[in-house]
């Protein structure tokens, strides 16, 4: 017969296929991509040439 392993819930807290399963983000990604997107790729402020092209 199979062996069951039993995970404690903090070990499956820290593998991600864990939260992919259930539909979620594990922390550790969703704080990766807060940092892409607070500090690596910031656009500049946009400005009215962004927008609209003289006639």
């Amino acid at each position: 017969m199979h062996e069951r392993h039993h995970l404690s819930l903090t070990d499956l807290r820290q593998q991600p296929t864990e939260w992919h399963r259930r539909g979620l983000s594990h922390p550790d990604e969703i704080q990766a991509m807060v940092h892409r997107r607070t500090f690596d790729a910031v656009p500049e402020e946009p400005s009215y040439a962004d927008f609209f092209q003289a006639a």
